[in-house]
Parts: C-alpha cells; sequence; structure tokens
C-alpha cells in the first residue's frame, strides 16, 4: 500500500511549568486561576521553540490562559510561526466560571502575534469557565470533538498544527481520538510541561496502519541538557 494521504498532522503541546505548578505564590491577583509562566516555565517554553522553529507549522493555536499564550510565544519568538491564533476551546477544565478572562490586549502584552482564531472573533470571552470540575465528562468530550472538527474544516492537505493547552484537557482530546467519548477510560497519559504529542491523520482507506497514528507522545528531548 502506498504511504498514505496526509490530511493534517497535530502537535498536541502542554504549556511549560506554571507559578501554580511550581507552588509559587505569585503577586498577580489572577494567579490562583490564571498563572503566568514561572521562571523555570519560560526556559521550558523558548527550549520548545527552538526545537520546534523548523518543523513548519503551518499554524499555531494556544488556549486563552496565561500560561499556554506565553508557551507559544516561545514558537513564535523562535520564528516557529507568524501568528498565534487564541482558541478558546482549548481552555483547561476547572476554571473558576466567575472568571472573565484576559482580553485580546493583554494576551498582546504576552505574546504580540496572538490573534482570535478565525470564527471566533465574536467570542465573548477567550475562556471557559467550568461549575463542578469532573462531574459530567461527556461536557470535555463534546468540546475535543469541537476542536477537531474545526481543525478539520480548515486543514485537510497534509498542514502542521500546533494546539498549546494543557494536561487534563488535552487528555481528553487524546481519549476521544482514542474511542472514548463519553467516559474517560481506567487509564492515563502522563503530559509533562512543554511534552508534545505528534498525532497524524490521514485520509480513510490510504494507510496500511490506520487513519489515525501517534508517532509519539509527550517528548521532552528538549528539556534534555546537552
Amino acid at each position: 500500500m502506498a504511504e498514505g494521504t496526509i490530511l493534517r498532522e497535530l502537535y498536541l503541546i502542554r504549556h511549560g511549568e506554571s507559578t501554580g505548578n511550581a507552588g509559587i505564590e505569585a503577586a498577580d491577583a489572577v494567579d490562583g486561576t490564571d498563572p503566568l509562566l514561572s521562571e523555570k516555565g519560560f526556559a521550558q517554553a523558548d527550549k520548545l521553540g527552538k526545537l520546534v522553529k523548523d518543523y513548519g507549522f503551518d499554524a499555531v493555536f494556544s488556549s486563552g490562559l496565561r500560561r499556554a499564550v506565553a508557551t507559544a510565544n516561545g514558537i513564535i519568538k523562535n520564528g516557529g510561526a507568524d501568528v498565534l491564533e487564541i482558541l478558546p476551546d482549548l481552555c483547561e477544565i476547572g476554571v473558576d466560571p466567575d472568571y472573565p478572562g484576559q482580553a485580546l490586549g493583554a494576551l498582546r502584552e504576552i505574546c504580540p502575534a496572538a490573534v482570535i482564531a478565525e470564527g471566533y472573533e465574536g467570542a465573548e470571552k477567550l475562556v471557559i469557565g467550568d461549575d463542578n470540575p469532573k462531574e459530567d465528562e461527556t461536557r470535555y468530550f463534546q468540546r475535543a470533538e469541537k476542536v477537531l472538527e474545526y481543525l478539520a474544516s480548515r486543514f485537510e492537505n497534509g498542514e502542521k498544527i500546533a494546539l498549546v493547552s494543557h494536561a487534563a484537557f488535552l487528555t481528553y482530546v487524546i481519549f476521544y481520538i482514542t474511542g472514548y467519548r463519553d467516559k474517560e477510560p481506567n487509564y492515563d497519559f502522563r503530559l509533562t510541561n512543554t511534552g508534545i504529542t505528534k498525532i497524524v491523520f490521514y485520509a480513510p482507506g490510504t494507510y496500511e496502519f490506520g487513519d489515525t497514528v501517534f508517532d509519539y507522545i509527550n517528548d521532552t528531548q528538549h528539556l534534555t541538557e546537552r
């Protein structure tokens, strides 16, 4: 059988270490809900950007949370892409429903190349509030489906797409891709800060090993001291 016709390549990337991950109490008033990266996290984002600068991304997306935007900026500033699209549906689960999120102008202070993703320009908020996290998990699978369908509607010619998001939500994306659509299985994936998971989507029936192939999960080679 032929090599297969690639529709799109997705690179799922967890944000760098945040002040919240590190247990650092920041002066920022929104830190508890929307922390920035720690000093280590900014260094991780820079290392990530240097690794992927030649990957040839056709699009880079991040959630509207500051730690994801700052991580994606590591890709942008190292020349990995010209524009960062803020995709609200990449938001982490468990965000305080009363948190309004940052406006685009504030996110541009973190990443000057940030814009609202195509089709989301009229979004009232760039984050998704979450009452009662982990209850009624169907909503997380539905959001994962929405993200994947959105990408499929825009990219079907072999494009390479980076999604900078969060451990819990990206895990639901992976669960959805692997066939779990309403309840998580009894296993998990370790997605560490700036770890990269590459998934290739082929046109149905064109690749002998299946229509969806995981090339690797949670690659952190860029964090290894050389």
